[in-house]
């Protein structure tokens, strides 16, 4: 998944949960790397992390699982993107 797809999913996913009204109640994650396959390609060797993100409606029927499949350096990218959105809403928030 390129960084502008990875930006369009989050995007999907931010206005999915404000759109809706959905918090964040749970998140899982699963870290893999791929060791081999029958063809031999640039994937070998690169690792991803499966996110699932479980939202939950404010009045508290509606759960919604969103699944995510990202590399390493898109998670790293992701994370600091919502470290500089944390650090937005503590000044404004």
């Amino acid at each position: 998944m390129s960084r502008c797809r990875l930006l369009r999913k989050k995007s999907q996913v931010t206005n999915k949960m404000t759109t809706q009204n959905q918090q964040l109640v749970d998140l899982d994650w699963k870290f893999a790397i791929n060791v081999a396959n029958s063809k031999n390609d640039e994937n070998t060797g690169t690792a991803r992390l499966y996110l699932k993100l479980t939202t939950m409606s404010n009045n508290g029927t509606d759960r919604t699982d969103i699944p995510l499949s990202v590399t390493l350096e898109q998670f790293y990218a992701l994370v600091h993107q919502l470290e500089k959105a944390k650090l937005e809403m503590d000044v404004y928030g």
